[in-house]
């Protein structure tokens, strides 16, 4: 009998790396960045924005061979990483949100998002309205 938490007889497929370690760290530096850039600490919140943006591109790297669900999750996620960055820059920086850059990366990376949803889960099997 398996122990609790083994996957052999789990339809799961094991965790990557990707999951197990990079995108926890993803969630963790971008959680930080956000946290530091409200508190207006202008240079640790620049430092956490490159390990934001750093640990976006790694899940990048290591998803790319995956399945393509996950690879425009990834793309999305960071079309998101690069609209966040940029607005902190610009607001901790006394400048303007450059709204022609983060309104088009948000847009992107929401029809990435989008797109990764429709490809990853069963929504092409709905039946709306009884049809």
């Amino acid at each position: 009998m398996p122990e609790p938490g083994n996957s052999v007889e789990s339809d799961e497929e094991p965790r990557s790396f990707a999951q197990r370690v990079a995108d926890p760290l993803n969630s963790v530096t971008w959680f930080t960045m956000d946290a530091l850039w409200m508190g207006k600490l202008a240079w640790p919140a620049y430092t956490f924005a490159a390990l934001t943006v750093a640990t976006g591109l790694w899940l990048l790297v290591l998803g790319w061979r995956k399945k393509r669900g996950v690879l425009l999750a990834d793309l999305g996620l960071n079309c998101w990483i690069a609209m966040n960055t940029i607005w902190l820059v610009a607001d901790l920086s006394g400048r303007a949100t450059p709204f022609g850059v983060t309104v088009p990366l948000a847009v992107i990376g929401a029809g990435f998002i989008a797109l990764a949803t429709w490809r990853s889960q069963d929504v092409r099997r709905l039946r709306l309205g009884g049809r």
